[in-house]
C-alpha cells in the first residue's frame, strides 16, 4: 500500500504556496508516484475530496490500473467545481455541519482529538476549479464505497456522486466519513474484497 501526500497537504504542506496549488498538481502527484515506483495492477483509492483527483490521474495511468475505488467522494460533473457541489442542500456547507460532526461522529474522544489535530488548511484552487474529467478511463472498473453513517456526505449525496463518476458498483460500509479511523479493519477487508485481492 502507498499513501500519497499531495502538494499542499501533510508532509508537503509548505512545498508550494497554498494559493498556487491547482487540480493538475494533484493528478500529477498521483501519476508521478505510481510511475516512479513502476507500479502495475494498481487499485487506486481516493477519499472525500479525492473524487476530483482520481478521474484525472486515472487516464494517464490506464495501463497500470486494476480498479478505481471512490470512498465517499465528491464528484462534480464536467464544468462544475467542488464549490459548486457545496450548494447542494445535502452538502456539509449547506447544512452548516461543524468539523467534529462531519469527520468524527462515530469516533471516540481520543480518536476525534487525533483526527482533528491533523486537519490543516485546504488549498483553495482545487476546490474552485471546474473539473474537465469526471469519469475514469473506459475499461477500468470502478467501485463507489458508500459510508452509511457519513455526516459530511450523506448517503443520498454519495449516491448522486457515484452516478456522476459512473461507478460500476456501489457497496456500503456501516461507518462515518472517517472510516479509516473508526472501522479500519472492516474498511481494509472491504477494499480487499472489491479489489479481488483477498481471493
Amino acid at each position: 500500500m502507498v499513501a500519497i501526500d499531495l502538494v499542499g497537504h501533510g508532509a508537503r504542506l509548505d512545498e508550494k504556496p497554498l494559493d498556487e496549488v491547482c487540480l493538475d498538481d494533484y493528478a500529477y502527484d498521483v501519476v508521478r508516484e505510481i510511475e516512479s515506483r513502476d507500479l502495475h495492477d494498481v487499485v487506486l483509492v481516493g477519499h472525500s475530496l479525492a473524487g476530483i483527483t482520481l478521474p484525472s490521474a486515472a487516464h494517464p495511468l490506464v495501463s497500470r490500473l486494476r480498479r478505481l475505488v471512490y470512498l465517499s467522494t465528491t464528484n462534480p460533473p464536467v464544468g462544475q467545481s467542488v464549490e459548486d457541489r457545496m450548494n447542494d442542500p445535502l452538502s456539509p456547507i449547506s447544512r452548516e455541519v461543524d468539523f467534529e460532526s462531519m469527520f468524527c461522529n462515530d469516533l471516540d474522544a481520543e480518536a476525534s482529538a487525533w483526527l482533528l489535530s491533523r486537519l490543516g488548511p485546504e488549498p483553495p484552487g482545487p476546490m474552485a476549479e471546474k473539473v474537465t474529467v469526471a469519469t475514469g478511463p473506459p475499461g477500468v472498473p470502478s467501485t463507489y464505497i458508500l459510508l452509511e453513517k457519513d455526516e459530511a456526505l450523506p448517503p443520498a449525496y454519495q449516491r448522486e456522486q457515484a452516478r456522476t463518476a459512473q461507478a460500476d458498483e456501489i457497496v456500503t460500509l456501516d461507518a462515518g466519513h472517517s472510516a479509516f479511523a473508526s472501522r479500519p479493519q472492516e474498511l481494509a477487508d472491504l477494499l480487499l474484497s472489491v479489489s479481488h485481492l483477498g481471493n
